[in-house]
């Protein structure tokens, strides 16, 4: 299917650079800024097809290898093709969903529970109290038993986090990402180490 670009259609003056804020701000909503926002790279292109099936996908592997990036394509492409998407660290997530308890914004939750796709950066860099695995194996819950798809990103293989988490819930979430997510090995070396 070929899209066509916002520059190749014929506007009224002023009306090709709103559609752009327009777009910009639905990127930022979604979570993707900086070179986030344009994130383009064959990985990411091949987890949008996967959630696009209704299936997720386990990232993990060292640190800048480009987990996030592809992740962020895969919700970028998603925005750009008008569905519901978002990437926020696991660590973001939890903090707003605990700031409702002091009167912060409602709903992170049941939003995260919704978004067509979700992409959760950065599982097991989270303080994996009690309350946290709880709330995360809510949201996996929830998302599995609605078919949505998620895409997780780690530096952890689902395996690690089970023994991080310990005990039974994390053999149970473990177990879940295992059964929702298909897992992939991002390797090579820290692109930001140059």
């Amino acid at each position: 299917m070929m899209r066509t670009q916002i520059s190749d259609v014929l506007m009224p003056d002023g009306a090709r650079e709103q559609i752009a804020a327009i777009m910009r701000s639905r990127l930022r909503k979604a979570g993707l800024r900086g070179p986030y926002a344009e994130a383009d790279c064959d990985l990411g292109k091949r987890m949008a097809k996967l959630a696009g099936k209704g299936e997720g996908a386990y990232l993990w592997g060292e640190p800048g290898t480009g987990k996030t990036y592809a992740a962020a394509c895969a919700v970028r492409l998603a925005v750009l093709d008008g569905t519901s998407a978002k990437l926020v660290t696991t660590s973001r997530l939890l903090d707003d969903i605990r700031a409702e308890y002091d009167g912060g914004e409602r709903g992170a939750l049941r939003r995260a529970e919704r978004y067509r796709l979700l992409a959760l950066d950065d599982l097991g860099a989270e303080r994996p109290t009690e309350w946290a695995i709880e709330t995360l194996t809510r949201l996996i819950d929830t998302r599995v038993a609605e078919g949505l798809p998620t895409i997780v990103t780690s530096n952890y293989r689902i395996g690690q986090i089970r023994d991080l988490w310990g005990g039974m819930a994390g053999k149970r979430v473990a177990s879940r990402l295992a059964g929702a997510c298909r897992p992939i090995e991002v390797k090579g070396q820290d692109r930001r180490l140059g």
